[in-house]
C-alpha cells in the first residue's frame, strides 16, 4: 500500500506484476516537549544508541532535526553513536543522509532474517544481558524515534529493562488520506472487480490496514456500504491479501480477513510471496 511508494523494488519482482501504490496515509510531525528534549539529550552526548524502526522514522527525524538551532551538534553526536535499523531498506535510506548503521538482528543467516520488531527486541535483550555481566556503572542509553501508531498497532516495546535505558519518543503520527476520490490509483482500484487478471493487496503496516478500510467506508460507500471488511475485499475481487509481517497480520485477523504472511518482512518479500502464488 502507501509504503510501497517509498521503497526501492527489485526490478526482477516487477516483470510479471503491475504495481499500484495507493496513497493511504498522511504522516504528521509531533512537535512536542519530548521530541525537543530528545534532541537536546542527543546533542549533549547522552545517548549511546539510536534505533530506527522504519524509513518514515528516519525521514521525520532528519526533517525535524534540521529545524533545531543546534542541528550541527546533533548531527555530530549522531555520527559518534551506534545506529541500529530494522531492515535493509531503512539502512539504505539512512545512507542517503550520510550515516552508516547495523541491522538489529542477532542471526547471521540471511535466510533466517525477518526484519521485524521482534529482532529489535532481541537485540535490546542481548544488550541488556551484555551490560549486566559487565557490571559497568554507565549503562547504554537508547533513543528510538517512533510513530504514535505503535500503541494502536501493539508495536510499542513494553519490556522493562534494568541495565539499559530506552527512550521511545513519538516523532510522528499517521492518519488516513481524507481526499483520495481524485486519485488515479484509487480509481484503478475501484475497477478491479471488472478485471480478469489476478489481483493481490499488500498491506505494509497495521496503520495501512486501518486507514484502508476507513477510506473505503467513508469515501467509497458505493462499494463498502453495509459491508464488513472481509466483504469489501470480496467486492473488490481480490484473489489474495498479503501481509508484510506479524503485526500487520494481527490487524488483518481482527477484521477476519484471510491472508498470506510474507516469509521476509519487507516489500520485496511480499512481492516474492505473490510470485509464488502466481506460479
Amino acid at each position: 500500500m502507501n509504503d510501497i511508494q517509498n521503497q526501492n523494488i527489485d526490478q526482477d519482482h516487477l516483470d510479471n506484476i503491475e504495481l499500484i501504490a495507493l496513497p493511504i496515509i498522511n504522516i504528521n510531525k509531533i512537535d512536542s516537549h519530548e521530541v525537543k528534549e530528545s534532541f537536546k539529550k542527543l546533542s549533549n552526548g547522552y545517548y549511546n544508541y539510536c534505533i530506527f524502526l522504519s524509513s518514515n522514522a528516519v525521514r521525520i527525524f532528519f526533517d525535524m532535526a534540521k529545524n533545531e538551532h543546534n542541528y550541527k551538534r546533533i548531527m555530530d553526536e549522531l555520527n559518534k553513536i551506534n545506529i541500529i535499523v530494522i531492515g535493509p531498506k531503512t539502512k539504505k535510506i539512512l545512507q542517503n543522509y550520510g550515516f552508516e548503521s547495523k541491522l538489529g538482528s542477532s542471526t547471521t543467516n540471511m535466510n533466517d532474517k525477518k526484519y521485524s520488531s521482534s529482532e529489535i527486541i532481541e537485540f535490546l535483550e542481548n544488550l541488556e544481558r551484555e551490560y549486566k555481566t559487565k557490571h559497568q556503572k554507565e549503562i547504554p542509553k537508547i533513543l528510538m524515534p517512533r510513530s504514535a501508531e505503535s500503541i494502536k498497532s501493539n508495536n510499542y516495546i513494553h519490556t522493562k529493562f534494568k541495565y539499559i535505558i530506552l527512550d521511545q519518543v513519538f516523532f510522528y503520527e499517521t492518519s488516513e488520506n481524507k481526499n483520495v476520490s481524485h486519485s488515479d490509483d484509487w480509481k484503478e482500484l475501484l475497477e478491479l472487480p471488472n478485471r480478469i487478471e489476478k489481483t493481490f493487496l499488500i498491506f505494509t503496516s497495521p496503520s495501512t490496514v486501518r486507514s484502508f478500510f476507513k477510506i473505503m467506508h467513508t469515501q467509497f460507500s458505493q462499494i463498502s456500504n453495509h459491508k464488513s471488511e472481509r466483504e469489501v475485499i470480496q467486492a473488490l475481487n481480490v484473489n489474495k491479501v498479503i501481509s508484510i509481517g506479524p503485526k500487520t497480520s494481527l490487524e488483518l485477523k481482527k477484521n477476519k480477513i484471510d491472508f498470506t504472511e510474507s516469509s521476509e518482512y519487507t516489500i520485496n518479500g511480499a512481492l516474492e510471496s505473490i510470485l509464488r502464488l502466481i506460479k
